[in-house]
């Protein structure tokens, strides 16, 4: 099945006065770039319901509700190295149905974070803790 391309208001504003001029399906379907099957809905639609623009609420339904994506967001603030496999399971158990790691990582992104790994430190043994300590009280200014 090929993709589906979303036609804008403007293409249905233009389909529509190209019909209003007596053009055919198949003219219009040549000027515009869709084929006529897509012209055809966008009529039918138009006499039908007398609609342009798409009915609201289409697509699939967000499973978190708002105060769900702002308790994510606050967690993230407090300590930004929590699991999101940790925070799916708190947010299943608070809200009662299955939240996904891959739902919780879209709500982050959303919001604007991005992911970072930390910056791998050597390792700095008690010893080497005390000279350098010694050695920064001695030479300083």
């Amino acid at each position: 099945m090929a993709t589906r391309i979303e036609n804008s208001i403007d293409v249905r504003k233009f389909v529509l006065r190209l019909f209003k001029k007596g053009k055919s399906y198949r003219e219009i379907a040549k000027i515009v770039g869709r084929s006529h099957t897509c012209v055809q809905k966008i009529i039918g639609k138009f006499k039908s319901d007398g609609l342009i623009e798409n009915e609201s609420g289409r697509g699939r339904k967000c499973i978190l509700s708002d105060f769900a994506k702002s308790k994510i967001l606050k967690e993230i603030k407090i300590d930004a190295k929590v699991s999101v496999v940790k925070l799916a399971a708190e947010t299943s158990r608070i809200i009662g149905r299955s939240v996904i790691a891959e739902t919780v990582r879209n709500v982050i992104t959303q919001a604007g974070y991005k992911s970072r790994d930390a910056r791998k430190k050597p390792f700095i043994n008690l010893q080497n803790q005390k000279k350098r300590l010694e050695f920064a009280k001695i030479h300083q200014l």
